[in-house]
């Protein structure tokens, strides 16, 4: 009997200790898993925080440098006076360049109705031996023939010109010619350049060199 009473109270003891183990190991597995969890929460809060935290780069645009106003272009307006040289080269020439085939031997017949603003000096070198890039030949004959005029039209511009004087003005002067035969217009090409001295005489102005 009391042999029987041991045993059962060893046996009780027995599986209290195992109950005890394993509420042992029940707690601890809880308490792993609990705190790998919050080890988890935690790192994944800190790396939101530091994500969140971290300072934006705000990249600025290089200030704009502020341009310097173009400097001040001079353009210098031909005086009254050149004005005047000017014209008088753009009227002597126009005449000088517009030939009449028909009825005149040469170019020089030309010249001869542009006396007024030529020179005297220009004028009796001119009448005498005038000369073109265009002179009489084939095709003056042909103009003839046409009854054509040939007609000029000047433009008179200072682009390296000397510069001016009371009394000396140099220009170059590019001539465009056209031939008229009728109803028919024939622009002539090339146009042709020259570069003019016109000087003053008295209260006029005259053509005083004609050099190609």
């Amino acid at each position: 009997m009391s042999f029987n009473l041991f045993n059962a109270y060893f046996d009780c003891k027995m599986e209290g200790d195992v109950r005890a183990r394993k509420l042992v190991i029940v707690v601890l597995v809880v308490a792993v898993v609990g705190f790998l969890a919050y080890s988890c929460g935690a790192r994944t809060d800190d790396t939101e925080s530091s994500a969140s935290a971290a300072p934006s780069i705000t990249v600025d645009a290089p200030a704009a440098i502020p341009m310097a106003p173009p400097a001040d272009v001079e353009n210098v307006e031909p005086t009254t006076a050149s004005r005047a040289a000017e014209e008088t080269a753009r009227q002597g020439l126009t005449v000088a360049f517009t030939w009449y085939p028909a009825i005149d031997a040469t170019q020089n017949d030309a010249y001869g109705r542009a006396r007024t603003w030529l020179t005297a000096a220009l004028a009796d070198r001119m009448i005498v031996d005038a000369s073109t890039e265009r002179g009489p030949g084939v095709q003056w004959g042909e103009w003839a023939q046409q009854e054509a005029k040939v007609i000029a039209d000047v433009s008179v511009e200072c682009s390296g010109c000397p510069e001016d004087t009371d009394t000396v003005v140099h220009r170059v002067a590019t001539i465009k010619q056209s031939a008229v035969a009728g109803n028919s217009t024939e622009t002539i090409k090339p146009d042709t350049t020259v570069w003019v001295t016109i000087v003053r005489e008295d209260d006029r102005w005259l053509i005083d060199d004609i050099r190609y």
